[in-house]
């Protein structure tokens, strides 16, 4: 059979859809045996009799048997013709010739040759109008590794960019679109030009370009004082108020260091108040008078006195006659014999657990002074203000007992001596002792301290 000259593309292809299946796929052009044939599905060269079987050829067309599933967006069966080159028939010098067998070699010649044309065809090659350049590659170790190109002014063919670096464009390939689009207008922002007018904005930025490190450094902490704004904004409104505590630090240093100290005095703050509101009584002899009487025996003495009865009863004698009265017996001569019994203030100094106390706020007398200032305030909350008033209601009944005369006021003195007596576990002299010593102070000292004692 002579082939058609006419037609004779060694190459047909069929798509075969998603989800479809095709089993028998013509072969269009002439071939002579099944393994002439190349067939390609998706790409993949399959295996005779494996994967397919062939009918026909012989020099003539025929159809190759294979099942294909379009996968999904289709498939594509290419089938192709190689015929080996090979010559299968000899012919003999003389005798009968055989025009068949003639014809047969001359047709797989001319395939032969259409095989090569479809091959040379799908190579690259120059145009005809093309001047003559080499299209030799480079050699294997120059070429490894690197892409194809042209050499920019021959046109030969020579060793391009590596791959690992047209890779890596590739994979920028959107970005470089994008860039493209932004610098020609394509997108919305023309951000390229934007840039471009603000060039000396972004000079200036590239000139502090290392405070701007030294910021990205300590960005946390940019963000935190952003956090802080408001406070921020409020320590700047009452900024005059800060810049007082900073010209009084040392102080506020200070006060710090004592910080417990401070805690305690504000438990006591009530106490303070109180103490406040008597500082003009608390004087150098009032705090002498006091240490000498701080000692233990006295203290339970007074302790065993302060009922509510007799409490009531030293009330009632809290007058100011009766105290001018104690003032007029508080003379010189008194305060002497009183002044003997000045000679176990030490002792009583030493035992009195006080005593230091009482000398430290002796030490800081300006500051109580001081805090005197809000007396009014702190007597609002005075607890002995009730008292007060009662001594003040009863003045009218110590001035009868004053009138009496010196020696009844000595005698009333002396019957609260015993009692002193019976209440220390002493003697009369004692007692007598005892009241010279409550009376060891100024006339002024001495009505401090009665009023103190009688509450």
């Amino acid at each position: 059979m002579t082939i058609n000259l006419a037609d004779n593309t060694p190459r047909v292809s069929y798509a075969v859809a998603a989800g479809v299946t095709q089993t028998s796929f013509t072969v269009s052009f002439e071939f002579f045996d099944d393994a002439d044939l190349n067939v390609y599905v998706d790409g993949t060269l399959k295996t005779l009799t494996t994967d397919y079987t062939v009918t026909g050829g012989d020099g003539a067309t025929g159809s190759v048997a294979i099942s294909v599933t379009g996968a999904a967006g289709g498939s594509t069966v290419v089938i192709t013709r190689d015929i080996d080159l090979k010559r299968t028939t000899d012919f003999p010098a003389s005798g009968s010739f055989q025009i068949g067998s003639l014809n047969t070699e001359l047709d797989k010649l001319i395939a032969i040759a259409a095989d090569l044309d479809d091959k040379a065809s799908r190579a690259l090659q120059l145009t005809d109008f093309d001047t003559a350049v080499s299209l030799v590659l480079p050699d294997v170790n120059t070429r490894k590794g690197k892409t194809l190109a042209f050499n920019a002014s021959t046109g030969a063919v020579e060793a391009g960019p590596s791959t690992s670096d047209v890779q890596t464009v590739s994979a920028t390939a959107a970005d470089i679109a994008t860039l493209a689009d932004i610098e020609d207008g394509t997108d919305a922002t023309d951000a390229i030009q934007t840039v471009a007018g603000i060039s000396s904005n972004v000079s200036t930025v590239a000139g502090i370009s290392s405070n701007v490190t030294t910021v990205a450094g300590i960005s946390s902490n940019v963000t935190a004082v952003a956090g802080d704004a408001s406070d921020i904004g409020t320590v700047a409104g009452s900024i005059a108020n800060v810049n007082t505590v900073a010209g009084i630090d040392a102080n506020v240093t200070t006060v710090a260091g004592i910080s417990s100290n401070v805690t305690t005095v504000a438990g006591i703050s009530s106490d303070v108040s109180s103490v406040a509101a008597k500082a003009s009584f608390i004087t150098a002899d009032f705090v002498s008078d006091l240490n000498t009487l701080a000692v233990t025996d006295v203290v339970n003495d007074i302790n065993t006195l302060a009922t509510s009865d007799i409490v009531s009863d030293l009330n009632t004698l809290a007058t100011s006659d009766f105290v001018a009265d104690l003032n007029t017996l508080a003379t010189a001569a008194i305060v002497s014999d009183m002044d003997t019994l000045a000679d176990i203030s030490a002792n009583i100094t030493t035992v009195a657990g006080v005593s230091s106390n009482v000398t430290t706020v002796a030490g800081i007398s300006s500051n109580v002074t001081t805090v005197a200032g809000i007396s009014s305030d702190v007597s609002t909350v005075a607890g002995d203000s009730s008292d007060i008033q009662t001594v003040a209601s009863n003045i009218a009944t110590i001035a009868a007992k004053a009138n009496a005369g010196a020696n009844s006021d000595i005698t009333s003195l002396s019957g609260l001596t015993t009692a002193l007596s019976v209440a220390q576990g002493g003697t009369g002299a004692t007692t007598a002792a005892a009241a010279r010593t409550s009376l060891d102070v100024d006339q002024a000292g001495t009505a401090v301290a009665l009023s103190i004692a009688l509450g």
